[in-house]
């Protein structure tokens, strides 16, 4: 073996080494499906985390007061700890729009851009540990652009 093969699989093989192993995902929408067709923002948050009480703080959502487009609203979660992160809203039919899970010791800071057909409420749940906490902000969505 010359010495360039051998130094690219030993290259290739610590690039595998130090790759995670420990990556897993849930899918909520197999899940938790009853949460994806709730109409309603506390029957999808009783259907995720077993209960709709929630205690305000610790969570920071960041939208705009007035969407221009309500196709593409920009939404940024954010919050020092927790496991399990999610968005609804109450515009739409569904009022769930994204559940995210957080590895021990992530960073949670996740921005989507969500659809909603009209104006209403967007709110962010965190849980940490045993304890929910939200943030909520109503989102003003023009049609045609007008803010007025």
């Amino acid at each position: 073996m010359n010495r360039r093969n051998f130094l690219s699989l030993g290259l290739g093989a610590l690039a595998v080494s130090m790759a995670p192993s420990t990556l897993s995902a849930i899918n909520f929408r197999e899940t938790k499906p009853k949460a994806w067709s709730a109409t309603k923002v506390d029957e999808a948050m009783t259907e995720l985390f077993g209960t709709a009480s929630t205690t305000e703080g610790k969570v920071k959502l960041k939208a705009p007061d007035i969407a221009e487009n309500g196709a593409v609203i920009p939404v940024t979660v954010s919050a020092k700890s927790g496991s399990k992160v999610a968005i609804f809203q109450d515009a739409n039919p569904e009022a769930t729009v994204a559940v995210f899970t957080v590895p021990k010791g992530g960073i949670i800071d996740y921005s989507v851009r969500i659809k909603l057909a009209k104006t209403g409420k967007v709110i962010a749940v965190v849980e940490d540990g045993r304890k929910l906490y939200s943030a909520s902000k109503t989102v003003k969505v023009t049609i045609g652009g007008c803010g007025g």
